[in-house]
């Protein structure tokens, strides 16, 4: 009679398994098939099956479950069978809420792991369970957080994932040496390349980049086209030039989302940046670099300039827009109208810099360019006095090249020694592997190190008054017929910044070698057609110097002194 009454018991089987779990070779239906024989041995009648599969448990809010929870309340099932209480929940508080919402629908809730009686202990037994679910879900997430900080700090690993568009991750399953591998993409990495050469080359905006590529019909990595957010996110990426961050973003829970979507996987599925100093550098070798570092800097520069130039919503053109900042504060200069008069202001509106007519500064900063360009002596004399005081800086990153090759050879007689001792049997395998990834740490940091300074090594000096005579001759010989949009292109090209203390502006000015300077060729009219200026590449690398290296001087125009 017993045994007829339970056979009427129809039971509903619930099973969840997280992502984390199915890496460790758990399946959601091992635990069905569990729960199956469980329900045959007690004569349940198995109504319902419910799989959240992939989902965690500290997430309350998953489709299966609350599927589960609306066929309860119609009272499609009398019980409902689960393999233990942490596949219901790793949350206390919503192993609370599950359990209470189904007892107040008459739904007994029966774990194959725990007797099965109501009684206070059995209750207190869950919650017990429960709370340490939730601890273990903590540890899981901690253990998971170390060994993945240990890849990257310890062993000099890159964390396997979804990689930047460029690159292609091997995982560890389908690589030959069984240990997960990053590479480089040729085809993406070709785009790449030539994202950056449209900037430094041509100086366009990301926005017509975006342009340039759909136009060429180049597809971005799924086959869509290119939006100016992904362009952007490339340029701006310094995994190219051999730099991966580990803890660059942190993940919220936010207020007020836009995607409309019932279920999400993770609670916290927001992103943030992080403060810059939580970043974890991890330096990767030099067969991954897919762009040159030093042309990586002239990009993030342009790109600033480009939003600092962008003509929109502009009614009047200022000569020197984007290039001034304030010496006290550091702020930009910006245009302020009045009444038909011009002028430039600190954009933070601070009261150390004053308010100076655009006619003015204009001119003084207009008059001292076209002096310095008149007579190339005033800048070859501060080029050959700035690469005097880089001598010594020099001498010294010589002598740090030299400590760090010496540690490096040391560092091979180091792993030669541990070799032999192993041969000879004087330490054991476990040993040896432990000793050669100390080592391997150590050689990779110094070799980072050295690539480093060998980077920044500088190029030998030019026949720096030839360049700059040849270079300021040919700029002479238009200088003086430039329209106003001329002159603003002109300046744009030789000034990088602009700092005004209310009573002069401290220039600082590049002549480039590779590019040269982009202004009119009266022949048809266009402005970037024609590059007159262009410093001879054959003169400048006779002397052994990196053509891509700008010629760098400074300028003071001081301002008339206001009439009493």
């Amino acid at each position: 009679m017993a045994q007829d009454q339970a056979k009427q018991i129809r039971a509903a089987l619930y099973a969840r398994v997280s992502t984390e779990e199915q890496k460790e070779g758990q399946t959601i239906d091992s635990q069905i098939a569990e729960l199956e024989r469980f329900a045959s041995e007690r004569g349940y009648m198995v109504s319902a099956v419910y799989k959240d599969d992939g989902w965690s448990g500290g997430v309350l809010a998953r489709p299966q479950l609350d599927l589960l929870r609306d066929h309860a309340a119609a009272g499609a099932f009398d019980a409902v069978l689960i393999n233990d209480v942490d596949r219901l929940a790793r949350d206390v508080t919503h192993l609370g809420i599950i359990k209470r919402d189904l007892e107040r629908k008459g739904i007994q809730l029966i774990f194959r792991k725990l007797p099965a009686e109501n009684s206070p202990t059995h209750n207190l037994m869950i919650n017990v369970l429960g709370s340490f679910a939730e601890f273990e879900r903590e540890m899981i997430a901690d253990r998971t957080r170390r060994g993945r900080l240990h890849k990257i700090e310890v062993r000099g690993k890159y964390l396997g994932s979804i990689t930047s568009y460029g690159y292609r991750y091997i995982p560890a399953a389908q690589s030959a040496t069984k240990e997960g591998a990053l590479e480089i993409e040729p085809a993406e990495a070709a785009v790449v390349r030539q994202m950056f050469e449209l900037v430094d080359r041509e100086g366009l905006s990301a926005h017509r980049v975006v342009e340039r590529l759909n136009r060429l019909k180049i597809r971005a990595r799924k086959g869509s086209r290119w939006a100016k957010s992904s362009v952007l996110k490339v340029l701006h990426n310094e995994m190219y030039v051999g730099v991966w961050y580990y803890n660059k973003l942190q993940s919220f829970e936010p207020e007020h989302g836009h995607n409309q979507q019932t279920y999400r996987r993770r609670i916290k599925s927001a992103m943030r940046l992080r403060d810059r100093a939580e970043w974890i550098p991890l330096q990767l070798p030099t067969s991954l670099h897919i762009v040159d570092r030093d042309q990586w800097k002239r990009v993030q520069d342009q790109l600033r300039r480009n939003i600092a130039f962008s003509p929109r919503h502009e009614k009047h053109s200022y000569l020197l827009k984007g290039l001034v900042s304030c010496a006290a504060c550091g702020s930009r200069y910006v245009g302020e109208p009045s009444h038909g008069r011009f002028s430039y202001r600190c954009a933070a509106r601070c009261k150390r810099c004053p308010l100076v007519s655009e006619r003015i500064l204009d001119q003084a900063v207009w008059d001292e360019v076209e002096r310095a360009i008149l007579d190339p002596e005033l800048i070859a004399d501060q080029i050959t006095k700035l690469n005097q005081q880089d001598e010594k800086a020099s001498s010294d990153l010589s002598a740090e090249l030299r400590d760090t090759a010496n540690e490096l050879a040391q560092l091979e007689k180091e792993e030669s020694r541990l070799m032999k001792a192993y041969r000879l049997s004087v330490i054991t395998p476990a040993q040896l592997g432990s000793e050669l990834e100390k080592l391997g740490t150590r050689k990779r940091s110094l070799q980072a190190r050295d690539d480093q300074l060998a980077n920044n090594r500088p190029a030998a000096e030019p026949d720096v008054r030839r360049s700059v005579a040849s270079y300021c001759q040919q700029a002479a010989e238009t200088l003086h017929q430039f329209t106003p949009g001329e002159r603003q292109q002109f300046l744009r090209t030789l000034i990088k910044a602009i700092v005004f203390d209310g009573a002069e502006a401290r220039i600082r000015a590049e002549i480039p070698q590779d590019h040269g300077l982009k202004w009119p060729d009266r022949s048809n009219g266009n402005l970037e057609s024609h590059a007159p200026g262009r410093i001879a590449s054959k003169d400048v690398q006779q002397h052994g110097r990196n053509p891509s290296v700008p010629l760098t001087f400074s300028l003071i125009a001081r301002l008339p002194l206001p009439r009493h």
